[in-house]
């Protein structure tokens, strides 16, 4: 009986290591496939970060076209208004040299006169 006694605690131990190998194949296996859905979770976030990355690009590079074609015509405009104030400042000035040759324009204006031109329209 006791020569028999070493071979049922082989026998257990046996027992107890195969459990224990399936209890950590279990744990990895729950492991691995927790793993997988964290890695589809993981991916479902990149696929939707990529799109919103997309239509913020999209909108980035309209937004700059828009930005582009104000620019120009504000360039456009601010030309065209400086070709105006120099046209008017040639005729002004042109109107003047007229005007100095013009002996009753040479005399003072009565005061109430250039009061009433100096007020605004």
């Amino acid at each position: 009986m006791l020569a028999a006694l070493p071979f049922k605690r082989l026998k257990w131990a046996k027992w107890f290591g195969l459990v224990v190998a399936g209890v950590i194949m279990v744990s990895m296996w729950l492991m691995l496939k927790a793993s997988r859905a964290e890695q589809m979770a993981l991916r479902a976030r990149l696929e939707t970060a990529l799109a919103t990355n997309q239509v913020s690009q999209t909108t980035i590079e309209a937004l700059t076209k828009q930005s582009e074609a104000a620019n120009r015509l504000l360039v456009e405009r601010a030309r065209a208004q400086n070709e105006k104030e120099a046209k008017l400042n040639d005729d002004i000035q042109e109107l003047r040299d007229r005007l100095n040759d013009e002996p009753c324009y040479q005399k003072l204006w009565p005061r109430d006169v250039t009061e009433r031109l100096r007020e605004p329209y």
